[in-house]
């Protein structure tokens, strides 16, 4: 599912009100200074993320490839310290990145709504295009970074000293994303729907509710009433 295929959905919302003129959202009670403040965050999320994706990515598909190279050979031809030495640097170097962006993230929000907990209410509205923008983005990262966690922590069961070196630094990668998420996730709370929605059509959401599982976002999401699409089964 692409940014465009994420374009007609919306935000939970109570009413769905249209006219010739066009989409008018009534539930939408933030003021045109909130409006424009929350687009001007996802744009600044968005592009941070972005870079993020655009920095990490191939350092994940060069570690499933060395994994896969390894996975592919004869066992008496497997060395697991080589495997480690390749895999190491790029483990290390894909958590620095999310570890600067994290805190950029944290300082992309000038009114401090991150480090107040989500204080301001959820107020309903139509997704605009830089939360879409912002949702894909985040897609991407969970589903790259996220998945290739996943994915090595499997593989690694074939490969026990591989797994005992590498395995805290696929912990350790994790940590990052799941405050980048849980970070946007306090910031503008609906954003995560979408995610839910993009990562669901491939079968992924499950790493999306498991994130917010551990940051606590549940509970605040049951607060806000949007804990619905948690508990659904896709």
């Amino acid at each position: 599912m692409s940014q465009g295929d994420i374009a007609d959905i919306q935000l939970p919302t109570h009413a769905d009100n249209r006219s010739e003129a066009g989409f008018t959202d009534s539930t939408d009670q933030r003021t045109p200074e909130q409006q424009k403040a929350d687009k001007e965050l996802a744009e600044r999320l968005a592009v941070l993320i972005e870079d993020a994706n655009s920095r990490v990515i191939p350092l994940t598909r060069m570690i499933r490839k060395h994994i896969e190279n390894m996975d592919s050979k004869k066992e008496e031809d497997r060395d697991e310290n080589e495997l480690v030495k390749q895999v190491k640097p790029l483990l290390e170097q894909a958590e620095k990145i999310l570890n600067e962006t994290q805190g950029a993230i944290k300082g992309a929000d000038p009114d401090k709504r991150l480090s107040n907990k989500a204080t301001r209410h959820y107020q309903d509205h139509r997704a605009t295009p830089e939360e879409q923008r912002l949702a894909e983005a985040l897609k991407v990262l969970l589903e790259e970074v996220g998945g290739t966690i996943e994915w090595a922590k499997n593989k690694l069961e074939s490969f026990p000293k591989a797994k005992r070196d590498l395995g805290p630094l696929l912990d350790a990668l994790g940590q990052p994303l799941t405050q980048i998420v849980g970070g946007v996730g306090l910031l503008l709370a609906g954003v995560l729907n979408l995610v839910g929605n993009l990562l669901s059509g491939l079968g992924l959401d499950s790493l999306l509710k498991g994130i917010i599982s551990a940051t606590g976002l549940d509970k605040i999401y049951k607060g806000l009433g949007l804990d619905k699409w948690l508990n659904t089964k896709k």
